[in-house]
């Protein structure tokens, strides 16, 4: 009996309808019972993806007299995410090391143009005193010529005395913090750290010693010299506490103490740079994140 009603059904979907009101019919009751079958398919499919989701946990069967079922552990998903979020943390704290090289750079780039120009007029005085010295050597050559007498001779030497060039004098705190910039951008670590260890010891007070205690700092810190690096850090707080560097400069000290294992004063040195600076720059507060995130301090 199920054969004439499949072949009847065959019938009306080859017969051509009597009208375009009889086809949109036929296209809707087709489209209806796909919308069945599909639903009906993923309501059967619907447990086993709450079981690969780990949401409905397999049941086993309660036939006692069956064979021992077999339960597929739910999928999870937590080894890979705890993967990710090591691999995060590593990325944030090269990047946040990259981040203090380049500061350290754009610092020294900032003033090169100023130590060039300091160059050059060093370099012009220099000539100009060779010039007045030649000058003077040849007055001191005519006078010999036209007087021989010892008389003529002790004058000609008291005017060369008189003349004579004075001692270069030391080098400013301009031409100190230059010459420790130059030396950054070469790499040479030692001969940078030499420069401003003179500079803050002999130009306290100058600006260029005031940032100088920072880039002391700053130098000791990528060479991970910890100790002396805190010292230098420390140094400028205590010359400028409000200054340009004070809060970047307690980022630094946190994580120069954590280096050395003194939990305690990096948690004081990130506590006193929250207080201070409760709106940092996107780059400062990304350094400070990724300070706390090393080992977060203890709620106060």
């Amino acid at each position: 009996m199920a054969e004439p009603q499949v072949a009847s059904l065959i019938s009306s979907q080859i017969a051509p309808p009597s009208s375009r009101a009889a086809q949109r019919a036929l296209l809707v009751g087709t489209l209806l019972s796909l919308v069945v079958v599909g639903a009906g398919l993923m309501l059967s499919a619907e447990p086993v993806w709450a079981q690969a989701r780990g949401a409905n946990p397999p049941v086993a069967a309660t036939n006692p007299s069956g064979p021992t079922p077999v339960i597929v552990p739910p999928i999870s998903a937590e080894p890979i995410s705890a993967r990710l979020i090591i691999r995060l943390e590593q990325v944030e704290r090269q990047a946040a090391e990259l981040t203090g090289r380049i500061e350290v750079l754009e610092a020294m780039l900032a003033k090169q143009q100023a130590s060039q120009d300091r160059l050059v007029q060093e370099l012009e005085a220099e000539r100009a005193n060779q010039s007045a010295v030649a000058v003077s050597g040849a007055r001191v050559a005519d006078i010999a010529t036209v007087e021989s007498s010892p008389a003529a001779a002790q004058d000609a030497q008291a005017l060369v005395d008189d003349v004579a060039p004075a001692p270069a004098p030391p080098p400013g705190a301009d031409s100190l913090f230059s010459a420790a910039q130059l030396a950054l951008q070469r790499g040479d670590y030692q001969t940078a750290e030499s420069n401003l260890t003179n500079l803050v010891t002999n130009f306290p007070t100058a600006p260029e010693g005031i940032e100088g205690r920072w880039l002391l700092g700053e130098t000791r810190f990528v060479q991970s010299a910890w100790g002396p690096a805190a010292e230098a850090y420390l140094s400028y707080l205590d010359a400028a506490p409000q200054g340009g560097r004070a809060s970047e400069s307690l980022v630094r000290l946190a994580g120069a103490f954590g280096q050395m294992g003194n939990a305690k004063l990096r948690c004081s040195a990130l506590d006193e740079f929250k207080r201070r600076t409760p709106n940092p720059d996107p780059t400062l507060k990304a350094r400070a994140d990724a300070e706390v995130a090393r080992s977060p301090c203890p709620a106060t």
